[in-house]
């Protein structure tokens, strides 16, 4: 393989690795605000408020009750 192949495949290695952290990160975080959501909830919050503050969607809030 020629140098400048490597250094395509090298690229595109680091560029879906960069893809996948990412969503991993985006993934992990909206797991945190269902969590938070599901504590908030078991406190009594009201689906309108908790909507508000975690910003996760008010279906996404009910299917956690």
């Amino acid at each position: 393989m020629e140098t400048k192949e490597k250094e395509k495949v090298l690229e595109l290695i680091i560029s879906y690795e960069k893809k996948a952290l990412e969503k991993g990160l985006k993934e992990g975080l909206q797991q945190e605000k269902r969590q938070i959501a599901k504590k908030m909830l078991a406190k009594g919050y009201d689906v309108q408020t908790i909507h508000e503050l975690t910003e996760l969607s008010l279906e996404e809030i009910e299917m956690l009750k």
